[in-house]
């Protein structure tokens, strides 16, 4: 099977279509939410889905705005396994903002470490070095780093920490994303297609094109495509929480 760690299925146009290619391909995907109040909706626009599982989330980018769905989050994180889009993200010079995102997601993590053997797909851009502080090495829980861009210093932190990482594909066109896919255990590699924010030549990304990075990868490490996406299927299936 292929795996799509981190994909915006309700923001799609062509959602059923999308829906359909899943299907058809068999692709494990995890719909990640920029709010609360969209996951159930989700839930039942993907309930005859056999290869979709819904996150429940709140964008860092939204924090300010919908502070207010927090509570529904913490509420949700009782009922399903799969978190996300949660973390932090420093790209605007807000101090105040910073301080509410930091509040949000500490409240996030305790719950979900209260919860046990959540999956989290996290965003942490320009602000790596906190959302590893935060989450700890303790972390009774699997936390998978979404289109990681931090410094290599903090990389090495989280792979410590026993953190994993979902590769997309603006990463593996990337010089950046390509060192630092270079310094990633295999077995802590995951897919991604964050569709539809990354574009593949000129049009929104899909689950089905976790096979460029899938591509990638086989020529990076010397394997055919099979291997990689064995070792893709194992690492997914090898989460384990850190208790």
């Amino acid at each position: 099977m292929l795996l799509d760690a981190h994909c915006h299925l309700d923001l799609y146009r062509d959602f059923g279509d999308v829906l359909a290619s899943i299907e058809a391909e068999r692709i494990a995907t995890i719909a990640v939410t920029n709010a609360p109040s969209v996951y159930r909706k989700c839930v039942e626009l993907t309930a005859d889905n056999r290869f979709v599982r819904v996150a429940a989330g709140l964008h860092p980018q939204l924090v300010a705005e919908r502070a207010h769905e927090l509570p529904l989050l913490l509420e949700l994180i009782k009922e399903t396994t799969y978190i996300g889009e949660v973390g932090l993200d420093f790209t605007a010079a807000d101090a105040a903002n910073r301080v509410v995102q930091r509040r949000v997601f500490e409240q996030i993590l305790a719950a979900c470490a209260v919860a046990g053997d959540r999956v989290l797909s996290v965003h942490s851009r320009r602000a790596a070095a906190d959302v590893v502080e935060m989450i700890g090495d303790r972390f009774r829980g699997n936390v998978i780093l979404h289109w990681f861009s931090g410094p290599v210093g903090i990389l090495t932190k989280a792979v410590a920490a026993g953190l994993f990482f979902s590769v997309n594909p603006a990463m593996v066109v990337s010089e950046q994303g390509r060192k630092l896919i270079g310094k990633l255990p295999r077995e802590r590699i995951l897919t991604e297609s964050d569709g539809p924010f990354v574009e593949v030549s000129g049009r929104p990304a899909e689950p089905a094109d976790v096979r460029l990075v899938v591509r990638y990868l086989a020529t990076e490490w010397s394997l055919d495509e099979g291997a990689v996406r064995k070792q893709i299927t194992a690492n997914f299936q090898g989460l384990r929480s850190r208790r």
